[in-house]
């Protein structure tokens, strides 16, 4: 009597990959919001870390030069200034004459999609452009709006609060106090 040999197989039926591609796009699609939302959180951390640095910066030349220096924003948009506090500064026509030196002039935005709140706090309109500008623009600086003035002692004239919108994600609200100058930074909504 002759035995039969068990023989190895040596490739995947066609009900096995199936099974298999149909498991991957299953889990892939569970995983995406949650991987599009870690990403957005990320720009807006990005962003609330910008504007961080751009408040350092404020507050370290005006601690320098021994003057004021501003921080300016679009509501609704993504572009951000800092520069001396002097009308001549936030003027089309530029600083001209400044009896005290040149003063430093810093524009930036934040990551694409991230924006500041309009004026009263709301969701900016999705339909605006989300850069604030477009690519290689100046923006007027009679665009901005002041949020934070920094004193030659280092404090700054007020609380502020600035809220950084990204659609999809959750909403982060960026604090800093007159006196101390402390920052802190919370989801919006909590107190």
């Amino acid at each position: 009597m002759r035995r039969r040999t068990a023989t190895k197989r040596s490739a995947y039926t066609l009900m096995e990959l199936s099974l298999v591609c149909a498991l991957l796009v299953v889990v892939g699609s569970m995983s995406f919001p949650t991987i599009l939302e870690m990403y957005g959180r990320q720009r807006v951390d990005a962003g609330t870390d910008a504007v961080r640095g751009a408040w350092a910066l404020a507050k370290s030349r005006a601690i320098e030069e021994g003057r004021a220096y501003r921080f300016a924003v679009i509501p609704g948009r993504s572009a951000f200034r800092i520069a001396p506090d002097l009308d001549s500064y936030w003027t089309d026509s530029g600083p001209g004459e400044d009896a005290e030196g040149h003063g430093l002039v810093k524009e930036g935005t934040l990551p694409h999609g991230v924006l500041f709140a309009g004026a009263d706090g709301s969701t900016p309109s999705m339909g605006m452009n989300p850069s604030g500008t477009a690519t290689g623009v100046h923006t007027p600086a009679t665009q901005f709006t002041s949020v934070a003035v920094f004193n030659p002692d280092g404090t700054s004239r007020e609380n502020v609060e600035i809220t950084f919108h990204l659609k999809n994600t959750r909403a982060r609200v960026l604090r800093l106090r007159a006196m101390t100058g402390a920052v802190s930074v919370k989801p919006h909504g909590v107190s």
